[in-house]
């Protein structure tokens, strides 16, 4: 069963990626922003239909886990925004790139408190 889960995630990476790559080349912004909503919300779904069908272990050792899970997502939407930032601001969009500072100032805080949850879980 994880073998299938996996294949379709990969497709489901494969069409989102494929997806946001036309839309943003044909410059429509609107479905770009669908094909991104959508594939999230199937990737949450085909989550919690694998994840009802298999038992749940709740013990020290998953709560490790996800917390450091947690703090490496957090640590890498980080790393992308940042990059974000970098290019806006060296192709002189400086009002793109200031908005940008935002959610590069709450993920920093965020990344923060995830990395304190999960010393303490250690």
């Amino acid at each position: 069963m994880s073998l299938k889960y996996e294949g379709l995630r990969a497709g489901l990476i494969a069409g989102i990626i494929i997806g946001l790559a036309y839309s943003t080349k044909s410059g429509r912004a609107s479905l770009a922003v669908g094909i991104f909503l959508l594939g999230v919300l199937l990737a949450y779904a085909l989550n919690w239909y694998y994840n009802s069908r298999v038992e749940k272990v709740e013990d020290e050792r998953t709560e490790l886990i996800g917390s450091k899970s947690t703090r490496n997502a957090f640590a890498v939407m980080s790393i992308l925004l940042f990059a974000e930032y970098l290019w806006e601001y060296s192709k002189g969009n400086t009002e793109i790139a200031m908005k940008l500072l935002i959610p590069l100032a709450l993920g920093a805080i965020v990344l923060l408190i995830s990395q304190y949850r999960y010393e303490r879980v250690m």
